[in-house]
């Protein structure tokens, strides 16, 4: 059986907070238009996560093939014996420094500590990456590094969206809240009077 509009448009106005109700108030109304707000929020924030991870990874991605393009990777020769070896992450060749040599550009020579597999000789061959200038420089930053980065952005992004969202929506309910008992508190200064069957004595006025 097909629903009228009417029954279509319950679960609109249920979400923005429009379902009529006699005894809702104003301040009701507007706590479930920002209640409405803030469950709309974590898609906002999906979108935003989306826009900035896909912005960063084009920067990152345009920026490691920038630097690419000034990295070469090189042979080298130890010329000191290799120590000092560092911890590394599980299933990792065990590394450890040492002096090398290399040259580059041609009959440039350059001498730096770098790292090598844990045992290289002296004399023994390695390979290192350059900058144009021949110094020591980092590898290329890899693809997955990029993604990252990219997907760190955007998770970042998601989450300052939502806490933000939630801060306001907070804010804004208690100052609703504020505004609802105060109107409670005159309402019932005019109605309890007439509630208890107190009469209400005006200011000045003195009892016979």
């Amino acid at each position: 059986m097909r629903e009228g509009p009417a029954e279509e448009g319950r679960p609109r106005r249920r979400l923005l907070g429009r379902r009529p109700n006699e005894l809702r108030r104003a301040g009701d109304r507007t706590r479930g238009r920002w209640i409405a707000a803030f469950r709309l929020s974590p898609l906002i924030a999906v979108l935003c996560g989306i826009v900035i991870g896909t912005a960063v990874w084009n920067a990152e991605n345009r920026a490691a093939q920038a630097e690419a393009l000034h990295r070469h990777r090189i042979p080298a020769t130890t010329v000191g014996q290799a120590e000092r070896a560092l911890p590394v992450r599980f299933n990792e060749p065990r590394m450890a420094t040492a002096q090398v040599a290399w040259e580059y550009p041609v009959s440039h020579r350059h001498t730096d500590t770098v790292l090598v597999p844990v045992g290289t000789p002296v004399g023994g061959k390695v390979t290192v990456w350059v900058d144009d200038a021949g110094r020591e420089a980092s590898e290329p930053r890899r693809e997955g590094e990029v993604a990252s980065t990219a997907v760190a952005a955007g998770a970042a992004a998601f989450g300052v969206t939502v806490l933000s969202a939630g801060g306001v929506v907070w804010l804004r309910l208690r100052r609703v809240e504020a505004h609802s008992l105060a109107a409670w508190d005159r309402e019932w200064e005019l109605l309890e009077p007439r509630w208890s069957g107190r009469v209400r004595r005006d200011p000045g006025v003195e009892d016979d």
